[in-house]
């Protein structure tokens, strides 16, 4: 806004957003590599204090015209959203969840690994949760500070906010640091993993994390699908979505309050994706992702806005469950050696193909119309996300020839390493 206000072209403001996406784009993948080989909680505190120091200084020193100023800070941000996002969800379950063995009762019946991934899954759902409730709140307050005071007063504020995150993520470091080295321990006894971070080129750790996804089928077919739905259907549909809302007579308020509906659901759906767990788990992630296919057609099917609300509200339900119940399956199947990179492929195929997406949105639109645009696009998610159902493990995001075991290989907390899948991701970056 201050930059609008001072007269800086939009191109530049366009380029400031560009900025940001991009570095984190370019870096997400290498963050997770790097992840896999220092403390989690060291990165995400010096993230937020990076974050801090370069907002303090934006408003002690940005007029409004520094463009440079103002970019090097969106990359700044960036770089550091790639490297505290997949370090927040390394770090969280272990700080919100009680580390316990499996028991055994005399029925030869075991109760505490079930109740350990249930633990898991809802410290994703409450990290979600907590992430889409700040997005939902956090424009707002920024709108407020930046029309009733300043810009200056809207970036001292974002730099309190980081700075608090990192003494409350330097906090929690003391419960991780002691749960990690609990769970090391227990795994040199009892299985005689290896826990050293993994050598090589930061380059070949950061292939190998593509490398696992890909050769884990349940999660390979959970990202292609991501890549298509971001690339074919959610690009174009974000580009469609205002000109059909205001082809129908609405205002941009009404768009706005469709977009904010949607935020409010995610919400809703961090709570519910973590209650979700057992043999099913998958089939009820896939199933709540079909409603949002049902918000895509939702513009085509009907003009009231009290509908697209309800329609919009129901999509942010599904997708963000689907989100953490996936998150939570790969936190179980990936050996934690490679959490790292894992959880950072899984943020670039769900993300970095968004641009593409949008740019070609942009073209359909010169030749077709957006409801015609949205309606294809509400089709392919449903029959994409219906494809992906019809396979066993994609159905159970678990990779077991069975149902679900209720006890882990090893650790109570993290699943046994398979070597075969570490070695082979070791190994990827020399094909």
């Amino acid at each position: 806004m201050a930059a609008a206000q001072s007269g800086t072209t939009a191109e530049t403001i366009g380029a400031v957003f560009a900025a940001r996406f991009i570095a984190l784009g370019g870096v997400v993948l290498f963050s997770g590599a790097f992840l896999d080989r220092v403390n989690p909680v060291v990165a995400a505190v010096t993230a937020d204090a990076a974050r801090f120091v370069a907002l303090i200084a934006l408003a002690l020193f940005w007029d409004g015209r520094l463009d440079a100023v103002i970019l090097a800070v969106a990359v700044l941000i960036g770089v550091c959203e790639a490297v505290s996002e997949p370090a927040l969800l390394l770090i969280t379950p272990r700080v919100l969840h009680e580390d316990r063995h499996a028991t055994t009762d005399p029925d030869g019946r075991t109760d505490g690994p079930a109740d350990e991934e249930a633990g898991v899954t809802a410290a994703y759902g409450l990290l979600e949760g907590m992430r889409n409730t700040s997005g939902i709140v956090g424009p707002t307050l920024a709108a407020t500070l930046v029309a009733v005071l300043s810009s200056s007063a809207g970036a001292v504020v974002a730099a309190a906010a980081f700075g608090l995150s990192a003494v409350a993520t330097r906090w929690a470091g003391a419960r991780y640091a002691a749960r990690t080295a609990a769970v090391t321990a227990t795994q040199a006894e009892e299985a005689e993993v290896v826990t050293d971070a993994p050598e090589g080129p930061l380059l070949r750790s950061a292939l190998g994390g593509l490398a696992v996804l890909w050769r884990v089928r349940w999660l390979r077919h959970v990202q292609l699908l991501a890549v298509v739905h971001v690339l074919f259907a959610v690009g174009p549909w974000m580009v469609a979505l205002p000109v059909s809302l205001l082809e129908a007579g609405h205002s941009a308020t009404v768009y706005g309050f469709v977009l904010g509906a949607f935020a409010v659901g995610t919400v809703g759906g961090a709570l519910v994706g973590g209650r979700i767990t057992g043999r099913r788990r998958g089939l009820y992630a896939l199933v709540l992702l079909g409603l949002f296919g049902v918000t895509v057609l939702s513009p085509v099917a009907t003009g009231s806005v009290l509908l697209l609300t309800a329609a919009f509200v129901a999509g942010g339900i599904g997708q963000q469950a689907f989100d953490v119940v996936k998150m939570a399956g790969l936190r179980r199947e990936v050996p934690e050696q490679l959490h790292g990179r894992a959880f950072s492929a899984d943020f670039f195929f769900s993300f970095a193909s968004l641009p593409l997406g949008q740019l070609f949105g942009a073209v359909l639109l010169r030749f077709a119309d957006a409801r015609t645009i949205m309606l294809w696009a509400g089709v392919l998610v449903l029959a994409t996300t219906a494809a992906t159902a019809l396979s066993p493990d994609a159905r159970r995001f678990s990779s077991a020839a069975g149902p679900v075991p209720e006890t882990p290989p090893e650790s109570p907390l993290t699943p046994a390493p398979d070597t075969s899948l570490l070695e082979r991701a070791r190994d990827a970056g020399t094909r």
